[in-house]
């Protein structure tokens, strides 16, 4: 089977990758498996959390990026990030203006969270065309107060923090920058760039998890639809997502329909999936911190659906991210 840009199916991670995970240790609280993207490994009264991530699909933005996205998989664990190591592959023929660059967006965002870069690998080499950034976070909570993703209860409302689809507009809105100033204008484009400075969600993650959240996992690649899919598959329980509620931003709908994109599987860092038993009392929570949040779906017993207008929609796996989809749209406009 040939595999397809994007992530690696279900089907193929089950078949392909958790058959093959090693040894298991006692230490380790939270082992890998579809829908949790962190470890949690016993340390006593506290735990280390880690996660891993890579960052492909920006350009400009990579380096900050690939700060952000790895610590906010630590918060949706309820963990406080401490520091990061950062693996860069560069293509040949890559300047030291470019190096100097990304390390000064690593600097900035991790500056801008309160965490170390604690080490990593920088190399140049023929095995990519573009720069790939890996990041490992490392994080820190105390042993059982830790969230995951399978810890969804029947009759959990689900909830999402900020608005849909800002990591994926911030990106889209930063590289085809001269494009989309020609159909919008200036002012529209920066606002839309700007989103970029809101995809942390590690203060949500740790107010809801000081606040009764059952589960949490940050939106990523796949939108709001993959993280419904992931929890759901994690806790081994249904979701239904009601379209009506999804809140978007302008910006992310007209950049979306310029494209041709669905914001709905847009990658969205800047969103935190959430669920409790008492959505309202996280969203009040959040809410006095000046952090919208809004109450978008429960957990069911099984089925996982998307409640439109007209009727139900399966909710299916995750598959290539529709920002991939984004030079495509740009060949038709």
């Amino acid at each position: 089977m040939k595999l397809k840009i994007g992530k690696i199916p279900v089907e193929v991670m089950k078949r392909s990758i958790f058959p093959y995970l090693g040894t298991k240790r006692k230490e380790v609280l939270v082992h890998s498996q579809l829908g949790e993207d962190s470890s949690i490994i016993d340390f006593g009264e506290y735990v280390a959390v880690l996660s891993t991530d890579p960052i492909t699909a920006a350009d400009k933005l990579s380096g900050f990026l690939s700060v952000i996205i790895s610590c906010n998989d630590l918060a949706a664990c309820g963990a406080e990030p401490i520091g990061i190591l950062t693996t860069i592959l560069l293509p040949e023929g890559t300047e030291e203006q470019m190096l100097k660059n990304i390390m000064q967006e690593i600097d900035k965002a991790s500056k801008m969270i309160g965490i170390e870069v604690l080490g990593g690998h920088t190399e140049v080499t023929q095995a990519v065309n573009k720069p790939v950034i890996s990041t490992t976070a490392i994080g820190i909570a105390r042993k059982g107060k830790y969230i995951t993703s399978k810890g969804a209860k029947i009759r959990d409302d689900v909830i999402v923090t900020k608005a849909l689809g800002l990591e994926g507009t911030a990106i889209l809105a930063t590289d085809y920058e001269d494009l989309l100033i020609k159909h919008f204008g200036k002012d529209f484009v920066l606002k839309a760039q700007s989103f970029i400075n809101e995809i942390s969600v590690i203060e949500e993650g740790l107010i809801a998890s000081q606040n009764g959240a059952n589960a949490m996992h940050d939106i990523t690649e796949g939108g709001v639809l993959g993280a419904a899919y992931e929890i759901s598959e994690a806790s081994g329980l249904g979701i239904e997502i009601y379209e009506e509620k999804l809140p978007f931003r302008r910006e992310t709908k007209e950049i979306c329909k310029f494209f041709g994109l669905n914001p709905l599987k847009l990658i969205s860092s800047g969103s935190m999936l959430i669920t409790a038993e008492d959505g309202n009392r996280i969203v009040k929570a959040l809410s006095e911190k000046g952090i919208q949040a809004t109450i978008i779906g429960k957990i069911v017993k099984e089925g996982r659906y998307l409640i439109t207008s007209s009727g139900k929609e399966e909710i299916l796996p995750p598959e290539k991210d529709e920002i991939y989809r984004a030079e495509k749209g740009r060949a038709k406009n």
